[in-house]
């Protein structure tokens, strides 16, 4: 019997009737467009902003409750929508923002499909007040489950307050999916704070609970407006960049070189700041991109940010960028994806150099000073060891290498290159006949190991009886601690070091919004910490593997990594990022007693041949590759 697929990957006997084709009805139809542009409390925000920005706002607030699940409010003070009007405004594909087909292909405005509201009254229930300046009152449209439910009037300030309710009631599934409160809420940070940057004339105040976390002052310079998103000792360090080229247009310069051999030029002016070499974070949320004024992500310009940085930050560590590319409207796409995050630039490779150029003439221009902010981080790192033989080592800095420490180090790794060279990894039969790097069960426990030194104050050279080992002291500390850790954590016996005095330590909104979410998680690492009112927290108390260094920074750098991590999740995120933080780095230098210590460690761990984050910690030369090398067999 011939069988086919039927619905829910159940198949279907051969002869039966196959379903009718039929329109969905359409508040179904509605309903999945507006999965397609509101994903999360987040997407509705931004679209929400974005209708501001285009109505001409110079002020916005948002607030939200429980993430924006149960509630978000979005009020602005721009040219409103006229009453006569506004039941068209719900209606998908109604907008004031295009004509016709040739403007879809010169977009200047941030919406313009015209599925924002439509796709938010499918989602939710939806109230909207607005007044145009010069009329007497303002017009109130009410939405429910996806229905117009009343209109009427009422006295409101000029601009348009849009509040939106129960976020996926009426799609119990899709609801399901959303995050808990708190990350919904960093989420929704994350959308203010970008077009915080992206226009500095526009003030905008978020509230999350009713509690201030992001207040941008609108006052036109990015100065202010980093100040308000990344805090002011970041608004200080960063260098302006300005940047412009052209060239003549012969259609798009992609790889399939497609479009219209167009004449005039191809042309791009960047735009921005970046932070000097010394100002480096752990993660590229500090790098904001915008093309013609939208926030967007883009691959290409994140490579060409941290590629104008090349050689200058340490390992792991990625710049502060705010970066705006502007171009023709004819020459970008804005229409490629469902939330407008992405964007088709037509002359792509000029638009990567021009960001390159651009960062590279700004730190070439910039005076030779390390940032107030990580001045210390990379002071004296080669020469900070324990005068006594304790592990783990005291590092002078507390923080990362330099990024002179961190290319003698990856040159190292080039020298040992020919360790796992494939020609060398392919001969011979057995595990041990194919040489270099044996491969090692996970849990197999490792032989006794006897340290013979450290080369270039990052690898550990031991040996064993079974051949030559080569350990990498950062990923093998991390595994060390980080199985303790989890020890300590599952007995409940978390160490903490109690601060001589609390601090007040200033984040940014996004980090502030990530220590609430995993305040649980934080806790029973041994952080003791509680939010105030802005984006700053008061902090009593760090992890015991962290007592040694500056106690502000290591919570602001701990954060960096725990919103890093994209390999982990849920508590081993915030447990491998602790032991990350807290473990020997590459650039240390390790004494012999230390070196011992460690690897005694190492040889006890339950997986010792990972790091949590799943890189090796080490590589092994078995006796009879050496022999095989040297030519005794």
């Amino acid at each position: 019997m011939t069988l086919t697929v039927a619905g829910g990957g159940e198949p279907r006997a051969a002869g039966e009737e196959r379903p009718r084709i039929a329109l969905l009805p359409p508040e179904v139809a509605a309903r999945i467009a507006a999965g397609e542009v509101i994903e999360r409390p987040a997407s509705v925000v931004k679209e929400l902003i974005e209708n501001a920005i285009d109505a001409g706002a110079r002020h916005i607030e948002i607030a939200v409750e429980d993430g924006g699940i149960e509630r978000i409010r979005v009020r602005d003070d721009g040219c409103g929508i006229p009453p006569e009007q506004l039941a068209d405004a719900f209606e998908r594909h109604a907008t004031s923002k295009l004509r016709s087909e040739r403007e879809l292909f010169a977009v200047r405005t941030l919406g313009f499909r015209g599925e924002a509201l439509a796709a938010i009254v499918a989602a939710a229930d939806v109230t909207v007040t607005t007044r145009p300046r010069g009329q007497t009152a303002a017009a109130v449209a009410r939405y429910r489950d996806g229905r117009p439910d009343r209109s009427g009037s009422a006295a409101a300030a000029p601009g348009t307050t849009v509040e939106v309710r129960e976020l996926f009631a009426a799609l119990p599934a899709r609801r399901r999916f959303l995050r808990a409160p708190r990350a919904e809420a960093r989420a929704v940070t994350r959308v203010v704070a970008d077009y915080a940057l992206g226009y500095p004339a526009v003030a905008l105040r978020l509230m999350l609970d009713a509690r201030a976390a992001l207040s941008a002052p609108g006052g036109g310079t990015l100065r202010e407006a980093v100040a308000a998103v990344h805090g002011e000792a970041v608004a200080t360090a960063l260098l302006t960049i300005a940047h412009e080229r052209s060239q003549p247009a012969h259609g798009a310069d992609g790889a399939d070189g497609g479009g219209d051999a167009t004449a005039g030029e191809a042309a791009v002016r960047v735009s921005g700041a970046v932070g000097p070499p010394a100002l480096h974070r752990g993660s590229r949320s500090y790098i904001h991109l915008f093309a013609n004024g939208r926030a967007i992500v883009d691959r290409a310009l994140t490579h060409a940010v941290e590629r104008a940085f090349a050689g200058l930050l340490p390992g792991g560590r990625h710049p502060v960028a705010i970066v705006s590319i502007t171009v023709p409207p004819e020459q970008i796409d804005v229409n490629v994806h469902p939330t407008k995050a992405e964007v088709r630039l037509r002359h792509e490779r000029l638009v990567y150099a021009a960001v390159q150029a651009a960062i590279v003439e700004a730190i070439a221009a910039a005076p030779v000073a390390a940032s107030p902010l990580t001045a210390s981080t990379t002071a004296g790192r080669a020469g900070a060891h324990a005068a006594t033989a304790t592990w783990p080592p005291p590092r002078s800095g507390g923080g990362p290498p330099s990024g002179r420490e961190v290319i003698a180090g990856a040159r190292g790794a080039a020298a040992l290159a020919p360790l796992t060279s494939p020609a060398a990894a392919a001969a011979g039969d057995g595990a041990e006949e194919r040489g270099v790097q044996a491969a090692l069960a996970m849990h197999e426990r490792l032989p006794a190991l006897r340290p013979l030194g450290q080369i270039e104050s990052t690898y550990i050279v031991a040996e064993a009886p079974d051949g030559l080992y080569l350990i990498d002291q950062h990923a093998a500390h991390e595994r060390v601690l980080y199985e303790r850790l989890q020890a300590a954590r599952e007995a409940g016996e978390a160490a903490s070091q109690p601060l001589l005095a609390s601090a007040v330590v200033a984040l940014s909104p996004a980090h502030a919004a990530l220590a609430e979410e995993l305040a649980d998680e934080l806790a029973s690492l041994g952080w003791d910490l509680d939010a105030t009112d802005g984006a700053a927290v008061l902090l009593r108390a760090v992890p015991a593997a962290l007592a040694a260094g500056d106690p502000e920074r290591a919570l602001v750098e701990y954060l960096d990594r725990v919103e890093a991590e994209e390999r982990l999740s849920g508590p081993d995120r915030t447990l491998a990022s602790l032991a990350c933080r807290a473990a020997v780095m590459a650039g240390d230098r390790v004494e012999a007693e230390q070196q011992r210590e460690l690897l005694r460690a190492l040889e006890r761990a339950a997986t010792p041949h990972t790091c949590p984050h799943g890189r090796p910690t080490m590589l092994h030369l078995s006796r009879a590759a050496l022999e095989r090398s040297f030519g005794r067999r």
